[in-house]
């Protein structure tokens, strides 16, 4: 079986409120978090999971909720040049979900295939009225994404030999994560239905920040349960289902890599 290895890329950053992702603790807190892609690679292919946020989504400095922000197909550019990769060698672009910050600069990569859960299509076509309220879903990318090479994958899937895709919706319909194995085991990239560990690991008491600097933060009362939902669910008995499974998964903690956790910033993974 291919072993892969995994590094994060940082397409920019978000200033958020940490209640907004561990909903009901530290209110008001605020957090910096990345947006995050990830580059793979078996020593041949050269894979990426999600492409940041487009900058047309940043306005005055500010994205999400007022949020202050910074990223867009720049930021990709150069995580990747920094690698030595260029653009067009990307062979697989694979979407943990079609929200615009994970699928803002998908025409990067005109020559690569798509992959996403057709549920996730589905919404991106169609989006819950509070879905276009907040704008999640960037619909210009319809004809974008139509004319480059689409694979609408339904359900779970093995795509390549160590890299298995599992629905996991709740974030949104068609959320998937990814398991890949590596030397060290398999990771799961959980995309946003693990935006930072303390979601999913809600005992945490303090959190890496980017820089390595430590954030003390509250840990939940274990009558809370096993899992804190962020703001950001839509479905939230599909989304507990879907935390069951992930953890249900993993080796251990250290083994989840979420999709906005600031401390896998400069590692790598595998």
């Amino acid at each position: 079986m291919s072993k892969w290895r995994i590094q994060p890329l940082v397409f920019g950053t978000i200033e958020v409120k940490k209640d907004q992702l561990t909903t009901g603790l530290d209110v008001g807190l605020p957090l910096t978090v990345p947006y995050l892609g990830f580059y793979l690679t078996d020593g041949t292919a050269h894979v990426l999971v999600d492409n940041g946020i487009n900058s047309k989504y940043i306005v005055d400095g500010k994205a999400w909720a007022g949020s202050p922000a910074v990223g867009g197909r720049d930021f990709v550019i150069k995580a990747l040049v920094d690698l030595r990769i260029e653009p067009d060698q990307i062979e697989t672009v694979i979407y943990t979900h079609l929200h615009n910050d994970h699928a803002g600069n998908c025409d990067l990569f005109p020559d690569a295939a798509h992959v996403f859960q057709d549920s996730e299509w589905k919404e991106l076509l169609d989006p819950l009225p509070s879905m276009r309220i907040r704008g999640d879903y960037d619909q210009s990318l319809i004809p974008e994404l139509n004319q480059l090479r689409c694979i609408k994958v339904v359900g779970d899937t093995e795509l390549f030999d160590g890299i298995r895709l599992t629905q996991t919706p709740g974030h949104t319909a068609g959320s998937q994560c990814l398991l890949v194995d590596t030397v060290d085991g398999f990771y799961t990239l959980a995309g946003d239905t693990v935006h930072v560990l303390p979601i999913a690991f809600p005992e945490m008491d303090h959190m890496i920040l980017m820089d390595g600097s430590v954030l003390p933060i509250t840990a939940a009362p274990k009558n809370w349960g096993p899992a804190v939902p962020s703001c950001l669910v839509y479905d939230h008995y599909a989304w507990f289902r879907s935390i069951y499974r992930i953890k249900s998964t993993l080796k251990g903690p250290q083994f989840l890599l979420p999709g906005h956790e600031p401390s896998l910033v400069g590692k790598i993974f595998g």
